[in-house]
C-alpha cells in the first residue's frame, strides 16, 4: 500500500506522438502549421497568420467555431480592426474561414459574428508545409559555412578584445588635496598631544 504522505515521482508516460488530423484541437492544428513554416500561408500577409493564431485560441477547440467580434480579435492579436477585417476577408476568399453569422453594431455594443475555421483545409496544408520547411533547412545547410549571418557586424568593446582604451586623465605631479589634508591633520595632532589629565578622565570613564 502506498504511503499517503510519501513523495513519489510522476509516472513515466510513454505517450505516442500526437497525430494531427481534423479531430485534433484547433489550437494544436494552428500551432503545428506555424511550427511547420505555414505552408501555403507563408506568402500571405503577416496579419493573416496573426489573425489565425488569435482566432485559434478563441474558437472552440473541437468544432472550430468562434463567436466573437472583430474588435475582440483585434485586441488579442494586437492589430487594428481594419487589419482584422482584411485578414478575415483573405481567409474567406480561400475558403479557410466561413462566416456563419455576420455581426452587427447596436449602439455602443456589437453583436458577435459566428465564424467557422475549416480544420480539414488547415490539416491538408501540413504535408506541403513540412516538406517546404525541410527543403529550406537543406538549402541553408548546403551553403558554404551554413546559413549566412546577415546581421551587420559592429565592434563591441570588451576586456577580452584589444580595443583602444579611453584616454586616462594625467596624474598630478604633487600630492592631491585629500593627501594634503591628511598631512596637515597628522602634523596638528603631533604638535598638540593630549594632556595627561585628559587621558586620565577618559580612562576613568572607560573603567565605569
Amino acid at each position: 500500500m502506498a504511503d499517503a504522505y510519501g513523495i513519489s515521482a510522476p509516472p513515466t508516460q510513454t505517450s505516442r506522438p500526437v497525430r494531427i488530423n481534423a479531430h485534433a484541437p484547433l489550437w494544436r492544428i494552428v500551432d503545428t502549421l506555424a511550427a511547420s513554416g505555414w505552408g501555403d500561408l507563408r506568402d500571405a500577409p503577416q496579419s493573416v497568420r496573426t489573425y489565425l493564431l488569435a482566432l485559434g485560441r478563441i474558437a472552440d477547440a473541437r468544432s472550430g467555431i468562434a463567436e466573437t467580434t472583430d474588435a475582440q480579435v483585434a485586441e488579442r492579436a494586437g492589430l487594428s480592426v481594419r487589419t482584422i477585417i482584411r485578414a478575415r476577408g483573405w481567409l474567406e476568399e480561400r475558403e479557410l474561414l466561413v462566416v456563419m453569422r455576420r455581426g452587427a453594431r447596436q449602439g455602443l455594443r456589437g453583436v458577435a459574428s459566428l465564424l467557422s475555421i475549416t480544420k480539414r483545409a488547415l490539416v491538408a496544408m501540413l504535408p506541403s508545409a513540412r516538406a517546404g520547411k525541410d527543403a529550406r533547412a537543406r538549402a541553408r545547410a548546403a551553403r558554404p559555412g551554413g546559413a549566412p549571418n546577415l546581421t551587420a557586424w559592429r565592434a563591441f568593446p570588451s576586456s577580452r578584445r584589444k580595443t583602444a582604451a579611453a584616454p586616462r586623465a594625467a596624474r598630478p605631479d604633487g600630492p592631491t588635496n585629500i593627501q594634503k589634508r591628511l598631512v596637515d591633520q597628522a602634523a596638528h595632532a603631533a604638535a598638540n598631544p593630549p594632556r595627561p589629565e585628559t587621558l586620565a578622565s577618559i580612562r576613568a570613564l572607560i573603567r565605569r
